[in-house]
């Protein structure tokens, strides 16, 4: 089996350097290699990187009575830190903002009508669209769960008017993690 694979190579080398003799012109080009070497101070658990979470039901009558339904936990789990690179991490949310609740996510599907998503820090605080949430310490440990709120909450004019259209619904945020 070598031999047969070393006349091919020698053939097709012979082939090469006559065309090569014959004045042949042989094209080529510029291969041009770039790229980034970082340190990473922690790695997103998988888990992390695409979740969906349940919001549950809410009556309509609760978003008019209170504001907005049950906070719904969700978690952010970087792993792998490496102590010592960066201190804390903060999370930034980004999505399609609501037209009435500042700081707060649309809803981008669904019969739903007249309200939102607000965020919510590991504190219960909002947390606003693009706001970065407070540090968390990066210390003493491998893996740091980040915890996270998400509620329904009603348009205000929505609640004025008690015009809330119930039906499903659903939103999407994106993420990013920075170190300081």
């Amino acid at each position: 089996m070598f031999q047969i694979w070393l006349v091919i190579f020698l053939a097709s080398y012979s082939m090469l350097v006559n065309a090569a003799d014959e004045g042949v012109e042989l094209l080529g080009d510029t291969v041009r290699l770039h790229g980034r070497i970082v340190e990473r101070p922690c790695l997103l658990a998988p888990e992390s990187a695409t979740q969906s979470v349940e919001m549950g039901i809410v009556d309509v009558k609760e978003l008019y009575a209170d504001g907005n339904g049950e906070k719904v936990p969700f978690t952010i789990t970087l792993r792998d830190c490496k102590p010592g690179i960066f201190r804390m991490a903060r999370i930034v949310f980004s999505g399609t903002a609501d037209s009435q609740v500042v700081g707060a996510l649309a809803f981008s599907a669904g019969s739903a009508k007249g309200a939102a998503i607000r965020l919510y820090d590991q504190a219960a605080a909002p947390l606003n669209l693009g706001q970065a949430s407070p540090g968390h310490s990066l210390a003493n440990a491998t893996q740091h769960d980040l915890k996270f709120y998400a509620a329904v909450v009603g348009q205000p004019s929505a609640i004025a008017a008690r015009n809330i259209q119930p039906g499903t619904y659903s939103a999407v945020t994106n993420f990013v993690v920075s170190y300081e």
